[in-house]
């Protein structure tokens, strides 16, 4: 059942990017990110029922993945993070609180705190990993200098737009 489950977050992240237009050298990474976040959302529920606290685990790997996959693949974090992070979003959540506000009104506030927590430990997972350095990730790689034409032609650029 659990690789069932691998298996269609795989398919929802890769269909979620397509609607982003993700060049398609990255669906197959985006998809495992996507795979991968789920799987260790699906790992750690099977060990400790807290939700919240398997939102955070796995969105702090997907995040750090997605880090990973931009500076290797060259490519905006952005691309990796918003499609891995996809399958991790409470919108079953965020339905049933909508539907208890118009429907019962006093349950919608338990559902409405569950929901905000899981986006709280989502949004927590994804700034802590965002804060950590860039050198972490750059494998040996060593910052580029630029040469004195190429600063010449970068202040250009910034001027011209300042003057636009």
């Amino acid at each position: 059942m659990m690789f069932l489950q691998t298996a269609m977050a795989f398919i929802a992240t890769v269909s979620f990017s397509c609607l982003f237009n993700i060049p398609r050298s990255e669906l197959i990474y985006i998809g495992l990110t996507g795979a991968m976040g789920w799987l260790c959302y699906q790992i750690f529920m099977s060990f400790f029922p807290s939700g919240i606290a398997a939102e955070f685990v796995s969105t702090v790997l997907v995040a750090l993945s997605s880090r990973i996959l931009a500076r290797w693949r060259k490519m905006p974090l952005t691309v990796f993070l918003l499609g891995g992070i996809i399958c991790l979003v409470p919108g079953a959540g965020m339905y049933n609180t909508m539907y208890a506000l118009i429907s019962q009104g006093q349950s919608a506030f338990e559902t409405a705190v569950e929901t905000a927590k899981i986006l709280g430990a989502i949004c927590i997972g994804i700034i802590l990993t965002l804060s950590l350095p860039p050198e972490w990730f750059s494998y040996g790689q060593k910052p580029k200098s630029l040469s004195s034409s190429q600063k010449e032609k970068e202040k250009e650029l910034v001027y011209d737009s300042v003057e636009n």
